[in-house]
């Protein structure tokens, strides 16, 4: 059913022709908008906003004549704008104080003073959101009205002359600035000169400065030191693209103290020298902080010294680390090639399949007649072929074992004379080498004494797998783990 309003309503534009020429209609009545759709579906060409009266001020600048027609809706009924700041984020006077509507935001403010101090979902006041745009007019005229504004903080802490500050608004801050508002600070124990320097605002900081002086507070606040204790030239030496910030600093507009410490015992120059290491500025700032006077303080000579010493103990560190590492693989390599060589030497002395005990040759049927003699290996009479690879292998791992411990007396000699000490990286290859060799030297023995115990058919079967093995030992030996210690030297310097 139909309630009574749209029926009458329904009845109204049956008889009434007054919208002919309309051409916007705002519903501020905060309903649903039906009536309004009941009459721009019968006008088309009119333009209906259904909006609170926040949203209206905001859309005012696009329609003429609405500032005017709020305003008098304001004269009628005063509580709509608490109805507002009850129902939406921004109150009215917020919108107007963003957008620069000041006539508007003057009548808002003498209805009701109180809008000024209520702030938005941000955590801003209207007067922050006057000053962060540069709608000094409305700055003025609030501060005409309610000259505590000046004072007001937002929900970070800042005051409106922060805000200004960081957005470089030079109006505003001509607006707002005073003793007590310059001398307001943030959380981190900020005035508005170290907010400009911190957003890189120079005109800003330059108006700023002016102000301060004009009012005798210009050394207090160029040399106010925040919570870390920096002064508003340790920000600048800290920061990017800072020229002519420190230019003016240190200009005769200022008496800033060029040398004065922060918490951590650094000047100025001092930040500036650890700060901006590679900047193309760095010459250029240092040689202005220079010329003002600016001192590199005792800490940072010795943090540098600090630093240094720390570097040159991670240093020897590192190569303690490495000279222990190579001394105990030293040893291990020294242990397997003294192990290597009594097994070579046994094994030529005592080979696979025994010597011959008597002389002569053998009768016994189905045998090879051979003829042999005392001592000789009964293994190279009856398979010579492989029992020559048998025996060539081994003297190659008894001799190469020989070698390698003459290299390792070597090295060890080449730790203490210093003819020898440049050459200590060839020793080491030289060792990895000969110890490469000699494992696989050893793996051809082994594999060529299993042919040798065995019946003949298989040697073929355990050569053919255990080539594999040998190759894939040359390979880790000869190229595998050198160039895994060659990276491991590369990333120990």
């Amino acid at each position: 059913m139909k309630s009574f309003n749209v029926t009458f309503m329904e009845t109204i534009l049956d008889i009434y022709d007054g919208f002919e020429g309309v051409k916007c209609l705002v519903d501020v009545g905060g309903g649903n908008g039906s009536i309004l759709n009941m009459i721009i579906t019968k006008y088309p060409a009119i333009k209906g906003i259904n909006y609170d009266l926040a949203s209206v001020v905001e859309s005012s600048p696009s329609y003429p004549g609405d500032v005017n027609a709020l305003l008098e809706l304001i004269q009628e009924d005063p509580l709509t704008l608490h109805t507002v700041t009850v129902t939406t984020s921004n109150t009215p006077l917020h919108v107007a104080a963003l957008l620069g509507h000041a006539q508007f935001a003057m009548a808002a403010m003498q209805n009701c003073p109180g809008l000024a101090d209520e702030l938005n979902q941000q955590g801003f006041s209207p007067i922050h959101l006057a000053s962060a745009k540069g709608h000094w007019e409305i700055v003025r005229d609030m501060l005409i009205r309610r000259p505590d504004l000046a004072l007001i903080k937002d929900e970070d802490g800042k005051n409106p002359l922060h805000t200004a500050a960081t957005k470089g608004r030079v109006q505003v801050l001509r607006e707002v600035f005073s003793i007590a508002s310059a001398q307001e600070l943030t959380p981190k124990g900020e005035n508005a000169l170290h907010v400009a320097v911190k957003h890189n605002q120079h005109k800003a900081l330059e108006t700023l400065i002016q102000l301060a002086n004009q009012i005798q507070v210009g050394d207090e606040l160029v040399n106010a030191k925040d919570e870390d204790g920096n002064t508003v030239l340790h920000l600048a030496c800290a920061a990017k693209n800072s020229k002519q910030i420190v230019k003016l600093l240190v200009s005769d507009q200022t008496n800033v103290e060029v040398n004065a410490v922060n918490s951590e015992g650094l000047t100025a120059l001092d930040i500036c020298v650890t700060s901006m290491a590679g900047s193309n500025e760095l010459e250029e700032i240092q040689e202005v902080l220079r010329s003002a006077g600016a001192e590199v303080s005792g800490r940072l000579v010795q943090a540098v010294v600090s630093n240094q010493r720390q570097q040159a103990l991670s240093r020897e560190d590192r190569s303690l680390t490495s000279r222990n590492y190579t001394d105990s693989l030293r040893n291990g390599i020294g242990v397997l090639a003294v192990l290597f060589a009594t097994l070579s030497f046994q094994l030529g002395m005592n080979p696979p399949g025994g010597s011959w005990q008597d002389w002569g040759s053998s009768t016994t049927p189905n045998f090879l007649n051979v003829t042999h003699k005392p001592g000789k290996s009964i293994s190279w009479e009856l398979q010579k072929s492989e029992a020559l690879t048998f025996f060539l292998a081994n003297a190659i791992c008894f001799f190469t074992s020989l070698t390698i411990l003459v290299f390792l007396a070597l090295t060890e000699v080449s730790n203490h004379v210093a003819l020898f000490k440049k050459s200590q990286q060839y020793w080491n290859f030289m060792l990895r080498t000969l110890f490469g060799s000699l494992l696989g030297a050893a793996a051809v023995e082994f594999i060529t004494g299993m042919a040798l115990v065995t019946d003949t058919k298989y040697a073929s079967n355990i050569c053919a797998p255990a080539g594999i093995v040998i190759a894939y030992c040359f390979l880790v030996a000869f190229f595998v783990l050198p160039f895994c210690w060659f990276v491991r030297g590369r990333l120990s310097r």
